[in-house]
């Protein structure tokens, strides 16, 4: 039995807590990450040994990032790849992340 016991900060939906992602977006909300003008992103692992690339939705080049700073329901959110594979996409920390290498912030227009 999977313990459904966090909630999405973006639509509310039901799923199962990683103590490492205490508040990450669900699948469907990170389906909805969009840069500052707008247009639809997709990321995913870079090979099978990890990684973070993303791309503009319709695009073929794929971008290498560490981490990627864009927006989801219109919050900053920072989406980077989660420990053992996948994307996993939080509410942006209210740390300042300048000192982040590797840091793409797609949210100006």
């Amino acid at each position: 039995m999977i313990l459904l016991d966090h909630h999405c900060p973006g639509c509310g939906a039901a799923q199962k807590a990683f103590p490492r992602y205490p508040w990450h977006f669900c699948t469907d909300c990170l389906g909805l990450a969009r840069d500052g003008h707008g247009r639809p992103l997709e990321f995913a692992n870079a090979s099978l040994s990890g990684g973070l690339v993303w791309r503009i939705s319709g695009q073929e080049d794929w971008h290498d990032a560490t981490r990627v700073l864009c927006l989801i329901h219109d919050r900053p959110v920072l989406v980077h790849e989660a420990r053992f594979g996948g994307v996993v996409a939080e509410p942006m920390p209210e740390l300042p992340l300048a000192h982040l290498h590797g840091l793409v912030d797609l949210r100006k227009a």
